[in-house]
Order: C-alpha cells, then sequence, then structure tokens
C-alpha cells in the first residue's frame, strides 16, 4: 500500500506541474518551507528513537540520521541565505544575497566541512554499515526514494514537462523523496531492535 500510494504521488506531480502555480516551487517557497519542516520531523523522529534505543549502534545510527536530516535542512535554506532577500525577479520569484556577499561564510564553510567530517567519522564507526548493507532492507521506501529523485533530475532538466513547468515536477519529487526517510528510520528502528546484541 505504501509503494502504491507513493508512486501514485510520483505519478501525479507531473500533472501538478502544469496545475501549481509557479511560485510554489520559488527559492524559499511553500514547497521548499515543506521540505524543511519534513526533514526537521525526520530529525526530531530520529532524536527521539535515539533516546529509547537499546544498544550503542541503534543510538549512533539515530543520532546519525538526525544530524544528517539537519544537514539537509540547512541545505534547502541555503545555509541561511533565504533570509537575505535582496530583491525579486519579474516572475515574482524572490533573490538572494550571493554566497559570495554572505556575511560569515568563511565561517559557514568551515562549520560545514567539520560536520561532514564528524558524520563520516559517525558512519565508519559506530554504524554497522556491512550488516545494513547485506541484511534486510526498507525496500518500499528505497524504490520510492529513487524514484522519485530521479524524476526530481527529470524536472531539473526539463525533460517531458519542460523548463517552464520543469522546477515544481522537481520540488514536489524532492519532498516525496524526503517524506521516505521517517519510514526508513522506523524501520531500522526495529531492524537494531531485532539484533540482539549488536
Amino acid at each position: 500500500m505504501y509503494l502504491k500510494i507513493n508512486l501514485a504521488l510520483v505519478a501525479l506531480s507531473f500533472p501538478l506541474s502544469f496545475v501549481l502555480p509557479p511560485k510554489v516551487a520559488f527559492e524559499n517557497g511553500l514547497i521548499e518551507n515543506l521540505q524543511v519542516a519534513v526533514l526537521l520531523f525526520s530529525a526530531a523522529l530520529s532524536f527521539k528513537l535515539s533516546l529509547s534505543a537499546e544498544n550503542s549502534n541503534s543510538k549512533w545510527f539515530h543520532r546519525f540520521c538526525a544530524a544528517l536530516m539537519i544537514l539537509f535542512a540547512m541545505r534547502e535554506l541555503s545555509y541561511g541565505r533565504v533570509f537575505f532577500q535582496t530583491g525579486a525577479f519579474p516572475s515574482g520569484e524572490p533573490t538572494f544575497v550571493m554566497m559570495a556577499d554572505f556575511p560569515y561564510r568563511k565561517q559557514i564553510y568551515i562549520f560545514l566541512t567539520i560536520y561532514i567530517l564528524a558524520l563520516l567519522a559517525i558512519l565508519l564507526k559506530f554504524i554497522p554499515l556491512k550488516r545494513m548493507l547485506f541484511g534486510k532492507k526498507p525496500v518500499d521506501a528505497l524504490i520510492v526514494m529513487t524514484v522519485a529523485i530521479l524524476v526530481s533530475q527529470f524536472g531539473d532538466h526539463g525533460y517531458f514537462v519542460g523548463k517552464e513547468y520543469g522546477a515544481i515536477l522537481e520540488e514536489v519529487n524532492e519532498l516525496i523523496a524526503y517524506m521516505t526517510f521517517p519510514k526508513i528510520c522506523l524501520y531500522y528502528n526495529e531492524f537494531f531492535l531485532n539484533a540482539k546484541g549488536v
């Protein structure tokens, strides 16, 4: 049922690209803000699961997921640039300060470098990658994520719907891809619960 519903949403995103107003896909627009909300919800869920986790690997997995979701949310917010609007295009789409002119950009780059290196260290040291790679997986969620990411790339390049409507197709399918994260987190919560002594 999960797979059918979400693949139907992906299919529905094609006609929606012609129906929804362009402004919903603007930078810092409705869909991007929904993406951030989903990512922050996923981060909060992962953090909550880490508090109740019964073994070390489970705790670190959920901590890693929470931190990764926060990184994705920061990316969707252009690392803060969306709070510095400089004007708007004739279409009404807002423009924002360029990264080259962004305050504290060097500090942001340093922070992101340390943050990503810390994530990689956690991934390699505390996450049982081999067990997860060769064990059972949330196949339905991974299929939805893969298809949604692929279709979002179609939108980014203007395939099937053209450049004019591609932004909506891209953003809607990014949202669908992000909506798989809570299911994946819950799946692996059960995965670790059933892995005695991990």
